[in-house]
Formats: structure tokens, sequence, C-alpha cells
């Protein structure tokens, strides 16, 4: 499906299936001609950028920002104003905000002056602005194109990792990204699909090959997910022939979408989720940590994926059958291992949506380099 301007484009290069995120500036918002604002650009250019209403006034010895919000309120944003003060337009020593509701009760949000509880900032505009931002947020004022942009861009490429991208290089503002060529092509259509509907769900534009996506057909053909043979996956690598082999059954393991490794980073995020909730301090440093173990599992399995399909690239070898004793004492032990306790059997924890990740760097490896081919 091809739109104008995609933030992420998934396609096929020859056996290869690839990702490319374009991480460029939005087109700036035309303000109106400086000279009309009296040296207030430097506010009334964020707020028409959050699509707020503005206007320069005068009052009573200088010109002041009136801001209309999106719920009725507005915002006074002023200098000083009495007694009045002499500086360059637009550069004050200090900023007032004052809020008024919808029912005309007013609050003084913010104070730089001498004597106000901001006076550690005086003029400073980005402080200012944070303050005013803040307020903002709470009354349903939509954020910048900047923030927006900036704000799926992060989640694209948090989301694009968890599908089971892996990052490429960076030409320009792209970042490239690729799935390793071990994967089948019905688990290459899962991780697509998986992806595309993750971006659609925060509303990231995409656009994409059809025949990549997995259709409702071959959906209910798949049966039981992978995952549930991992007790058989020791002994098929045991016996494996040849190291491709070995490889395809890894890949119960590390498959970003169905994979088992996946699973365990969706219990520990159900778990501490789960534990969040119980208002003790001590249960919130469990889901801190609980949470701290799940993301860094995450980027364990971006890291099996690179190697992974390192290994796939270096010269195929036999392999050797273990002994068949070796094999099913391993299977045991990984069935033991996966059979749940009889208080898991009693109470099924609830799969939580996966987040984005608010902390994910700018397109990088997990190493932060540029993995380059």
């Amino acid at each position: 499906m091809h739109v104008d301007n995609p933030l992420v484009t998934i396609h096929r290069e020859g056996l290869r299936v690839k990702a490319r995120l374009d991480w460029s500036e939005p087109k700036p918002v035309a303000s109106p001609d400086p000279r009309l604002e009296h040296g207030l650009a430097l506010i009334t250019a964020p707020l028409r950028r959050r699509r707020v209403e503005c206007t320069v006034e005068f009052g009573l010895s200088d010109y002041y920002v009136h801001a209309g919000l999106p719920d009725g309120s507005e915002l006074i944003i002023s200098p000083p104003q009495e007694p009045s003060t002499e500086h360059p337009p637009g550069r004050p020593d200090s900023w007032t905000v004052q809020y008024r509701d919808a029912n005309s009760h007013s609050e003084v949000i913010y104070d730089s002056g001498p004597d106000g509880p901001d006076a550690q900032y005086g003029g400073s505009v980005p402080k200012l602005l944070a303050s005013v931002n803040e307020r903002l947020d709470l009354t349903g004022a939509p954020p910048s194109p900047e923030q927006e942009r900036l704000s799926k861009q992060r989640a694209a490429h948090t989301l694009l990792q968890q599908a089971g991208f892996l990052p490429a290089e960076v030409h320009g503002d792209e970042q490239h990204y690729r799935l390793p060529s071990t994967l089948h092509p019905a688990t290459v259509q899962r991780a697509v699909t998986w992806a595309l509907d993750r971006l659609d769900e925060v509303y990231v534009p995409t656009s994409y090959d059809d025949s990549l996506l997995r259709s409702t057909e071959t959906a209910w053909a798949d049966g039981p997910s992978l995952s549930d043979r991992l007790g058989e996956l020791a002994e098929s690598i045991g016996a494996a022939a040849h190291t491709r082999e070995v490889l395809a059954s890894l890949s119960a393991v590390t498959d970003p979408v169905d994979g088992v490794l996946r699973h365990v980073v969706d219990v520990l995020g159900a778990t501490a989720n789960s534990w969040q909730n119980l208002g003790q301090e001590a249960d919130q440093q469990y889901a801190i940590r609980l949470h701290d173990i799940a993301e860094h599992l995450q980027f364990q399995v971006v890291e099996l994926l690179a190697l992974q399909s390192d290994m796939a690239r270096s010269p195929g070898r036999p392999g050797g059958s273990r002994p068949a004793t070796a094999q099913s004492a391993s299977s045991s032990l990984t069935r033991a291992a996966l059979t749940p306790s009889p208080a898991a059997q009693r109470t099924a924890a609830p799969k939580s949506p996966t987040p984005p990740d608010a902390r994910t760097p700018p397109p990088a490896s997990t190493d932060g380099t540029v993995r380059r081919r």
C-alpha cells in the first residue's frame, strides 16, 4: 500500500525484507510577520504550533500574549506591567502567566518576578514555555507537529525492533532495518503484519508491499505457535543434519512475534503491571525491577536475532546427532521447566500490550553504534 510521506516503508529487496524510517524534520508552520508580534514571536510561534489561537495585545505599559485554549480557558503571558520596565522587545527580566478557566476563576501559574516562586528563572523563555506547555497538556491542546512527529518516530523505532527488524545503515535522515534472512516466509509475514498493526495503533503512516502481509487463510492454517513445541527443540537440534536446520529450530525461540522469548517479555510486563497497582513502596520497586528485566530481555532478543542472522551468513556445515540419552534428558528438562506450577495453573497472568519505550534512543543498534552491512 502506498501513501504520501510515510514515516515507515516496508518492502522486499531481492530475498530480504527491509524497512525504512524517515527521521526528517516536519515542515515549519507558517507564522505571522514577526513585526506584528512586537518581540513576542518566541512565545506566540510555539503556541501556534500547538494549534492555540493567540493574539498580541497592549497592557498597562507593554505588550502581552493572550492565548485561548481548547477547553474554553485562557492564558495571559505578560512581562512586568506595573511598574513598567525598559527592556529590549521580547526580552524582559521576568514573566507572569495567569490562567483563567471557563468560569473566570483565575490563578497565577508562573511568576519569575523578584518575589515570585519562579524568580530563579528570571527572563528565561524556555522555562516559561515549559510551564505553559504543562498547562496546555492539561487543557487538551494538541502537541506541536514537531512533538507529534518525534513521538511517532520513537514509537516506530521501538516497534520495528520488537517485530524483529534489525537496525542497519543510516542514509541521511533515514534509518534502515532488515529482517533476519533465516526467518521462514510465514514468520516474515507474521512479523510484518504485527509491525504494521502496532504502527497503525499509534497512527504512524506506513507504506508496504501487500504480499508481505499475513492473510486470513494463512492465519487460520498456522495452527499452534512455535513456542508450544519448545519441548521438542532440544531433540530436533541435537538430531539436526545441517546448521541451517539448527537455525530453523532456533527461530522458535527468537521469533519476534510468536517466539518463546517474546512471550516471556509479555509475562514479565504483565506481572510488573499487576504489582505496580498494589500500592506499597516495595511493590513499586518490584514492578520497576521487573520492567527493567523485561526491557533488558527485549534488547537481548534483538541481539540474538542479529547473531542468528550473522550465523546464517557463515558457510553451512553438517551437524552431528547427540546420544539418545542426552537428547531425551535435555528434552525432559525443557518440558519440566515449561510446566507451570499449580498456582500458575489456577491463575493466568493477563497479557498486557507492549508499551512504546520513551527512552529508546535515536536510530542506532542496541550497542550504540550503527550496524553496517
